[in-house]
């Protein structure tokens, strides 16, 4: 059993002290603010960054700060601090978020929540994949998108602490998902939306483009990047995405891929072996260079192949 670290502590400490300095308006939650810490220093003590060291806890701290500055959402706040809890410790489930935190904050933290393929008042709607998931709960509370757009923020601006693989990895989702929602919402050059402005544009988009469901509006987003995307064929590409190299057996599946010019112009292919009975084999990797050229982040890509 871990005890909780100075350091640790100091993190916390650091952003109950930027609240009542900046953004007084937030005290007045002072003690929900203070239970949520507390739980989430708790859920995730002794626990570090992956690669950078860091203690976890300053990763939804920095979450929640992101959203404290552009949205004065208190729900919003909370589900921040906590979004990561139930991911990162085997010993605390869902059903604790909304017992002690109550059903909106519950929800918005379960939407984007890993571990489940469901959320918990509804078990027998099950979704394909985590991207489904959180689209879904977005589609009934937009925070659950707009916590997800900051939980990402901050991861890929801290990328450089994963080994090559991981950052292409995330580059590639980050470029199919996650940077239309941002143009969506117009989230990006320090443009102030409010969460209702936020919550209309996403009705207009989904009347505009008559999506009714989870999955076609990953498929909508996905065209916005990639077009002639779907469902299969982002999740064929993100399987491989767990390799530097990607290799596909699939000759229909690679001519497809490469009919999307803005796929084709991001990789290389490495070799190509397609036998006179039949058998195809395909090995591509992504441009570096073109990796991360539609994210408004800044990060270097290290060159270890470990």
């Amino acid at each position: 059993m871990y005890c909780i670290t100075m350091e640790e502590e100091k993190t916390v400490q650091r952003f109950l002290h930027t609240l009542s300095t900046k953004y007084p308006h937030f005290m007045e939650h002072f003690s929900l603010i203070q239970k949520a810490c507390d739980f989430a220093l708790k859920a995730h003590t002794g626990q570090k960054r992956k690669y950078s060291g860091e203690p976890f806890i300053e990763h939804p701290i920095n979450v929640a700060l992101l959203w404290t500055k552009r949205f004065g959402d208190i729900n919003l706040v909370i589900a921040s601090i906590l979004h990561d809890c139930v991911e990162d410790n085997k010993n605390i489930d869902i059903a604790t978020i909304y017992k002690l935190f109550g059903e909106e904050i519950g929800f918005i933290v379960d939407s984007v929540t890993d571990t489940t393929n469901h959320f918990f008042h509804d078990p027998d709607h099950i979704f394909n994949d985590r991207i489904e998931k959180f689209l879904y709960g977005g589609m009934q509370d937009i925070r659950c998108i707009l916590l997800k757009l900051h939980d990402r923020e901050h991861n890929i601006n801290t990328l450089w602490g994963l080994e090559t693989r991981k950052q292409i990895r995330m580059s590639f989702e980050t470029q199919a998902i996650y940077e239309p929602l941002k143009k969506l919402f117009w989230l990006y050059k320090n443009d102030q939306k409010s969460i209702d402005v936020c919550a209309e544009l996403l009705r207009h988009y989904l009347f505009a483009n008559k999506i009714s469901t989870s999955e076609e509006f990953k498929e909508a987003l996905l065209n916005q990047t990639f077009f002639d995307f779907d469902n299969d064929t982002f999740n064929l590409v993100y399987k491989n995405t767990n390799s530097i190299f990607w290799k596909l057996d699939n000759r229909k599946v690679f001519e497809k891929l490469i009919s999307s010019k803005n796929f084709d112009e991001k990789i290389e292919v490495i070799s190509i072996q397609w036998s006179a009975d039949g058998k195809f084999s395909v090995i591509f990797k992504y441009k570096w260079w073109n990796v991360f050229e539609d994210i408004d982040s800044k990060f270097m890509i290290h060159t270890n192949f470990s």
